[in-house]
């Protein structure tokens, strides 16, 4: 980049928001944006940080409003739930709704690229899938995991927005499972149990991507015009019992009626889902074909077993202190 670049950043609150700002306040020639309901501790100072909420209705005004105060060229929208929570309505509109917003905001600033997260996992956990999804693959969802529906629906938004604005450049990036030393979400809590549940019957393949070759990826598609839509995951794939066995775990098959009856009043008060909104997920397939984002932001660093090896060793180290 040849001449300083304001980027705007939302969901400083997540754990790839806040890294990836960390690395693009390093950089001189990026002056970063910073949009959240709150603040985030420990937040750097040379962030220009607006607190603002995306689900208020007149959001978009307001983030348009920063973006062209600030001169934003560039937005990467971020703001997602980390994980689902009861509140089934305040999650879309935090994921849907907010989504909306800021893409018209986008268009109302002029701002001229924009990053937004996505996931694998849209494309649903299902007996039906093929071995790999390719990102012309419609996204079916889970009808038991609304955040995977709200990411669902924010795409289609991600889409249209694309559509009516074909002067813009729109970059989506869907990311598989990450983990790695850093990893605190659900399915790091999942392998992180002395004796990790699995249903009985099932070993589906299991594909990662490094937290740092995820953070890559998008500090890079915030640099450059990489314009379409990219599956970020890690080389290969492990069946789910040899993780669980690499981890020095035990595993214990449970019948799926049963996993459903144990799980399905904590579930619902957790998450606000049924217990098929998170098992489905790992009892069906959906790998992704990486092809094109290996292409578009090189090859990752980690393959999936190696991804998985760094966030054990870093547990067991944590755990010996």
């Amino acid at each position: 980049m040849s001449s300083a670049t304001t980027v705007a950043v939302t969901g400083l609150r997540t754990e790839l928001g806040s890294r990836l700002v960390a690395r693009l306040t390093a950089r001189p020639d990026v002056v970063v944006v910073g949009i959240d309901h709150q603040r985030p501790w420990g937040l750097d100072a040379a962030v220009r940080f607006h607190g603002l909420d995306l689900t208020h209705p007149t959001a978009d005004a307001d983030v348009a409003e920063v973006l062209r105060k600030e001169d934003v060229t560039v937005l990467v929208h971020l703001a997602f739930r980390r994980e689902p929570t009861p509140d089934v309505e305040s999650d879309h509109e935090l994921e849907t709704l907010g989504s909306l917003h800021v893409l018209d905001a986008c268009t109302a600033a002029g701002v001229s690229r924009v990053v937004f997260a996505s996931t694998t996992m849209a494309y649903g956990a299902r007996p039906d899938n093929p071995n790999y999804l390719t990102e012309d693959h419609p996204l079916r969802g889970h009808r038991a995991a609304h955040n995977v529906q709200n990411r669902v629906e924010a795409e289609g938004l991600a889409s249209e927005w694309a559509r009516r604005n074909p002067d813009r450049c729109l970059t989506v990036l869907r990311h598989c499972w990450t983990l790695g030393p850093g990893s605190r979400h659900a399915m790091a809590r999942y392998f992180a149990r002395p004796v990790v549940p699995m249903l009985m019957g099932y070993d589906p393949l299991i594909q990662l991507i490094h937290e740092d070759d995820c953070l890559r990826a998008f500090e890079r598609a915030t640099l450059e015009s990489i314009p379409g839509v990219y599956n970020l995951v890690g080389r290969g794939v492990q069946p789910l019992s040899r993780l669980i066995r690499h981890a020095g775990k035990r595993v214990l098959p449970v019948p799926a009626p049963l996993m459903h009856r144990l799980r399905y009043a904590p579930s619902f008060a957790q998450t606000g889902d049924e217990p098929d909104g998170f098992y489905d997920f790992l009892r069906y397939l959906w790998v992704a074909d990486g092809s094109r984002g290996f292409a578009a932001f090189g090859e990752p660093d980690y393959t999936t077993k190696e991804a998985f090896t760094a966030f054990v060793s870093e547990r067991k180290l944590r755990e010996m202190q």
